[in-house]
């Protein structure tokens, strides 16, 4: 059909088709109204994640959304807010679990912007209940992570605990020895004492005392037998008491960890009741409705004047002039 047709077809039914219009805009208007669809007020957050502990090749942002997204939230979310009873769920029925989160789903939004942000937004009959929600959700999610990372270090500092007894019977071990030695052969200084050692040999042998001569050489095989053990044991001291305080460190770094309190979340867009309805949009369900409704009608209209042009005696003018 050409445009000039279809325009002449408009022309023909403008009036009935204003008709149309008219009633399909008042009664989308009617239908649209409070009476028949609650107005949903929407509340929303955009939250970064922030000192949450790595797992495998996740970002920070894919964490806090597996988090969010998880029965955890929604379990706590369904208790305190008693979801089955606000959203007028049949308790009884076998399906809740399943029906309490496609209603979940179609009022709760949970996703990731392209800014590494999360963008959490709620939907519902009540703004200050949907700004609640958000709320709650934020709370629940610092308190899982602070758990989890609780919980971590304190595994951790077990481990470590157990490493810093174990370097320090070492420690004692290695200072029982070093005791041993010293009061057994004297030895204090190894260096030091060969030194002075050598001296007082190479003095006495100019002296020609014999007696004296024999004590200092059996002092020198002494500490050349024992020294070179005490010496080494000295030098294990040292670094295993450089390695207990490296251990020591990180065991009260987990102690901190375990006790401090956190947060995992920097909001950067705050949730709150919102002060104008976000669903339904009515001027977009009225114009809609009539775009649809002069269309249906104009598609009848067509049809028709079809059928009387292949059908010339279906035409008025025709039947009179027979």
């Amino acid at each position: 059909m050409k445009n000039l047709d279809l325009l002449k077809i408009i022309l023909k039914w403008k009036y009935k088709l204003l008709i149309v219009a008219v009633l399909a805009a008042v009664l989308a208007a009617v239908f649209s109204s409070p009476f028949f669809i609650h107005p949903k007020y929407k509340s929303y957050a955009v939250i970064y994640p922030i000192n949450i502990m790595p797992y495998g090749l996740e970002s920070p942002t894919e964490q806090m959304l597996q988090v969010l997204q998880s029965d955890t939230i929604l379990n706590h979310l369904a208790k305190k807010f008693n979801l089955v009873k606000h959203y007028e769920l049949d308790s009884l029925s076998p399906a809740l679990k399943h029906d309490l989160l496609a209603v979940y789903k179609e009022n709760v939004s949970i996703r990731k912007t392209e800014y590494e942000a999360v963008k959490i937004e709620a939907l519902d009959t009540d703004p200050v209940f949907a700004s609640e929600m958000i709320k709650e959700m934020i709370s629940v999610f610092n308190s899982f992570n602070l758990e989890l990372n609780r919980s971590k270090s304190k595994e951790l500092m077990r481990v470590s605990k157990k490493m810093l007894d174990k370097k320090q019977m070492q420690i004692d071990s290695i200072n029982l020895a070093i005791k041993e030695l010293a009061v057994k052969y004297g030895l204090i200084d190894y260096e030091a004492q060969s030194r002075e050692l050598a001296k007082e040999y190479y003095r006495t042998v100019s002296t020609g005392s014999e007696k004296k001569i024999a004590d200092l050489t059996n002092a020198m095989r002494n500490l050349e037998e024992k020294g070179a053990r005490f010496h080494e044991l000295q030098k294990h001291l040292k670094e295993s008491t450089r390695e207990y305080g490296t251990l020591l460190a990180k065991y009260n770094l987990y102690v901190s960890d375990s006790e401090k309190e956190i947060t995992y979340t920097n909001i950067v867009a705050r949730p709150f009741p919102a002060d104008k309805k976000a669903y339904p949009v009515r001027w977009v369900i009225v114009t809609i409705s009539t775009c649809l409704a002069l269309f249906f009608a104009l598609m009848i209209i067509m049809i028709v004047e079809g059928k009387k042009t292949q059908n010339p005696s279906l035409s008025p003018h025709r039947e009179g002039e027979k």
